[in-house]
């Protein structure tokens, strides 16, 4: 199974223009004492400082950064999340930034109005174990798709910029074309948006 994650690689960058990347097991030289720090590079932690998971094993090798979104339906999952593996993640904002010019001087005043909701791209592939069509998983992400409330998102990049409290909505969903791969794995796009929990509060 752990050879599949490698051509899982070359598929992805012919996909996606990327590779994700892949905790490789160092092998250090014992008779060699300029290698013995490579030791501690299998001793890489499994979640960071706050509890965000940094790395999972799939199919036999370890993979950095997996994405769960919490708060499904039983129909997507019977755990209550649906666990995605094999993903990148990329996150973007902006600032609305109000800018004043200044009479016979040169440059803008600005004020920092706002900043906006943080942009989500996920890409990752679906894959079924058994190495049939992946249906269940594909019909788990259509109904992710269409639900008409936010969900929570958990990956250890968007756990910084997002929290763990709040949640994402999915604005977009794509699933490209195949060049080549197996019949179990089918690669898909996510564009999402942080949805921010906010409490009024009346005087």
């Amino acid at each position: 199974m752990g050879s599949i994650i490698f051509e899982l690689q070359d598929l992805y960058k012919d996909t996606f223009g990327t590779k994700p990347a892949i905790v490789k097991e160092w092998l250090p030289d014992k008779t060699d004492p300029s290698e013995l720090w490579l030791a501690t590079m299998n001793e890489k932690p499994l979640t960071d400082g706050h509890s965000s998971e940094l790395r999972t094993s799939f199919a036999g090798v370890e993979i950095w950064l997996p994405t769960r979104f919490w708060g499904v339906p039983s129909e997507i999952s019977k755990e209550g999340n649906l666990f995605l593996p094999y993903t990148v993640v990329k996150i973007s904002s902006k600032k609305t930034i109000v800018k004043t010019p200044l009479a016979e001087r040169r440059g803008t005043v600005k004020e920092q109005y706002n900043i906006e909701d943080y942009s989500i791209s996920l890409n990752g592939f679906v894959i079924d174990e058994k190495r049939v069509w992946p249906y269940s998983e594909l019909m788990a992400l259509k109904t992710l798709y269409e639900l008409n409330y936010a969900v929570r998102m958990s990956n250890a990049l968007t756990d910084i910029f997002i929290g763990k409290d709040d949640r994402v909505v999915i604005e977009s969903i794509d699933f490209p074309e195949v060049k080549g791969g197996r019949n179990h794995v089918r690669p898909f796009s996510m564009q999402l948006e942080s949805d921010t929990v906010f409490t009024l509060e009346s005087k």
